[in-house]
């Protein structure tokens, strides 16, 4: 016991070589008749795997995650962008001359007319009510004119030709038809007046009178009226609702931002957290309405505004994203 306490002593500078010769003759004698410090020699000489260094695997870990944020940072805006140039190209907005709305408006009906007192015939007729002429249309395709007043009632459709890259949306109402014309800047770009033109027919059995609608402060004009019939004067506008959205988040916004100037210069951390995370959300849907839906006023407000919330969500991702990447701890 008394050897085995001076060997373990020298073990270490055995194992590193740095004893004397003598030392070593002694030592390595005694390993030969005890196994507790054979044992303890042979472990000194093991080799021993190095860990990898606890730092430096979070820093590979910070390093991927941040990668992960930019790469998702990037991805949110590319998308918001790319989903905010396609609702700028598809927003439909109203033609408000009926001028340039249409091309031309045909009355395709029948007129009754006498001969010798008694026979009645029906025949096609056109009537253009710009010009307030009517035209009889043989069975040999020749154009007749003849007087309004040969127009009946009883039967017929409102033929509406516009620019194919106009499309008409037709509304009744108790015996009354709307007709507006809207087009997209995608349409407008992509057909440029060429094309075969796009066609209404409006049926006109039991409507009393059919009105476009410019969609402005200008009364709505009657393309067609039933005899006899008096309409009441009016006029549409677009939706607005979506201006009321945008000015609530709009407010939103602005009051937010100051309460967390405010919370940062009190340097109230957690509760400017907090707050940041409201900014992000709706300053998201100011930035959302600004991209896609402004002017807020639109004939397609269902439209427009899941365009808005599309947005508006990915920029709330690019938010977040930004927000963790910025972040020191």
């Amino acid at each position: 016991m008394k050897d085995c306490g001076i060997v373990k002593d020298l073990l270490p500078l055995v194992a590193e070589h740095m004893a004397s010769e003598e030392s070593t003759a002694f030592v390595e004698g005694h390993l030969k008749t005890c196994a507790d410090c054979k044992a303890a020699f042979d472990a000194m000489q093991a080799p021993v795997e190095a860990e990898p260094a606890a730092p430096l695997k979070t820093v590979r870990r910070g390093v991927k995650k941040r990668g992960l944020l930019l790469a998702g940072l990037i991805a949110c805006l590319v998308a918001a962008l790319v989903i905010g140039c396609a609702a700028r190209l598809l927003k439909p907005f109203a033609i408000n001359s009926k001028d340039k709305a249409f091309e031309s408006v045909r009355y395709v009906g029948a007129i009754r007319y006498e001969v010798q007192g008694t026979d009645i015939y029906m025949k096609n007729v056109e009537f253009d009510p710009q010009t307030g002429e009517t035209y009889l249309i043989t069975d040999d395709g020749e154009r007749i004119r003849l007087d309004e007043s040969f127009v009946s009632d009883s039967a017929g459709r409102l033929i509406l030709v516009m620019n194919p890259a106009y499309n008409a949306v037709v509304t009744v109402n108790e015996g009354e038809v709307s007709v507006s014309v809207y087009t997209t800047l995608w349409r407008e770009w992509l057909f440029g007046g060429k094309g075969a033109p796009n066609q209404s027919a409006i049926p006109l059995d039991g409507v009393d009178a059919v009105f476009f609608e410019p969609y402005n402060n200008t009364d709505r004009e009657v393309l067609y009226q039933r005899e006899g019939y008096t309409p009441e004067a009016g006029f549409a506008l677009p939706r607005l609702v979506l201006n009321y959205y945008f000015l609530i988040a709009a407010i939103g916004t602005a009051i937010l931002a100051v309460m967390w100037l405010v919370l940062q210069l009190c340097k109230k951390r957690k509760a400017s957290r907090v707050l940041g995370l409201l900014l992000i959300l709706t300053g998201s849907f100011v930035l959302a309405f600004l991209a896609a839906g402004f002017p807020a006023t639109t004939i397609a407000p269902v439209r427009e505004l899941a365009f808005v919330l599309l947005i508006a969500l990915l920029l709330i991702g690019a938010g977040l994203c930004g927000r963790a990447l910025l972040r020191k701890d």
